[in-house]
């Protein structure tokens, strides 16, 4: 009958998602995001909250807001009009629902017993901030001199970096195994980063006063061994990264002391190690040793990144980061991505055959008498045939710096 085809046909308003409901098609009801809003590429949210389970709750820090409270945020403002006063907003999506890369995916992945050296002169990175203050006769450095298009370069690709996590990808400076750790600073930073770009109009005052409050816990938080220093380092300078390229109007989240804070950050990583004992004798380390110094060097890097942006954008001068001078260039892209243990020892067994003479030192990639050298020339090329995306990114910043 065709009364009864129409009634069929005609989604429920309380069981639909907002959008499906207002376009008036049926919704399939999949969660978190329906066919439809996945198949048009756009946010789903329901009307009807799912709660979250005890343990999920219990991981949130009392400092950041229930996900209750900033519902009204992460909803697009053209979704909340069909709410119900009486209907409970949709919420953010919990934090264990943060998808990870199934390659990273290990059971036997175990970081109690990580193996690092400590950094020498890692009190320099803390102390960063200073050296403009701090000139020494007949000692004086010369700054380095970014053109603006290098700067903006820089930029271009630092704020792409909260985006990915935002699409629920992972940005190149936290290993993809480590969202099986289950570290809260990271899932608070996917969930938080989701709700920063996608939030509603007039919610913008809640959603900085949220990551503000995560910020600063993690600043003044206490962390014990590599990893959690590692995560919150990651977490801390994600949050700048996005506040500074995508900022909130009339919020600003990054100013001096927040980049003070970073550097002390920064430092406490360091001072736990940036390499671990096998990858200095040239042997081949623990997957989950590798996995932390490598990550801590990739955020090292992108934290200099974005203090040379600042610096310059200030009138601040910006100098080598000679403190980083003995520090490994990031690995082989192969290496960093792979899926498993036994793939990750195989790509490992590769990269120390491909290198009998030592990685790549960051600092092979400055100025110094070796540049334009044909030692210097075969090892760089050496290295860029392999690297990924973000030690292209490093090599071309370098290049326009010092030269090849």
């Amino acid at each position: 009958m065709p009364t009864t085809r129409t009634q069929r046909s005609t989604p429920s308003r309380k069981k639909s998602c907002l959008q499906c409901a207002k376009s008036k098609v049926r919704c399939g009801l999949e969660r978190p995001s329906c066919q439809r809003c996945v198949a048009s590429n756009r946010r789903c949210t329901y009307a009807t909250e799912v709660p979250a389970s005890p343990t999920i709750r219990a991981a949130a820090p009392a400092s950041i807001a229930t996900p209750a409270s900033l519902s009204t945020a992460f909803t697009e403002p053209s979704d909340v009009t069909v709410v119900s006063e009486r209907e409970p907003l949709p919420t953010l999506p919990p934090l264990t629902q943060v998808q990870v890369p199934v390659q990273a995916r290990d059971e036997t992945l175990n970081f109690d017993s990580v193996d690092l050296v400590p950094l020498a002169g890692a009190d320099q990175i803390r102390d960063r901030w200073l050296r403009p203050f701090l000139a020494v006769t007949g000692q004086q450095e010369v700054p380095k001199a970014f053109h603006p298009y290098t700067l903006q370069y820089m930029s271009c690709v630092l704020r792409t970096y909260p985006k990915q996590m935002a699409s629920d990808s992972v940005p190149p400076f936290i290993h993809p195994a480590q969202m099986t750790t289950g570290h809260v600073a990271l899932a608070n930073c996917y969930s938080l980063v989701r709700l920063w770009h996608h939030r509603a109009a007039g919610s913008e005052a809640i959603v900085a006063d949220t990551v503000q409050r995560e910020m600063d816990r993690l600043a003044h938080g206490q962390t014990s061994g590599d990893t959690e220093q590692l995560a919150a380092l990651q977490a801390y300078l994600t949050y700048c990264i996005m506040a500074y390229f995508s900022p909130i109007s009339g919020i600003p989240l990054v100013n001096d002391a927040t980049m003070v804070t970073l550097q002390e950050m920064a430092f406490c990583a360091a001072q736990g190690g940036l390499v671990s004992t096998a990858e200095l004798a040239g042997s081949r380390p623990a997957w989950e040793s590798w996995i932390v110094a490598s990550a801590k060097r990739r955020a090292m890097f992108a934290f200099y990144l974005l203090s040379s942006v600042y610096n310059a954008d200030n009138n601040v001068p910006n100098f080598l980061a000679e403190e980083l001078r003995g520090v490994f260039a990031p690995d082989a892209k192969r290496v960093w991505e792979a899926r498993s243990r036994e793939e990750w020892e195989r790509e490992y067994a590769r990269h120390l055959a491909l290198w009998p003479d030592g990685p790549l030192k960051i600092s092979e990639l400055w100025r110094s008498p070796e540049t334009g050298s044909e030692r210097r020339r075969e090892r760089i090329d050496r290295w860029v045939q392999t690297t990924d995306e973000f030690g292209v990114m490093l090599f071309a910043v370098c290049v326009h710096l010092h030269g090849y």
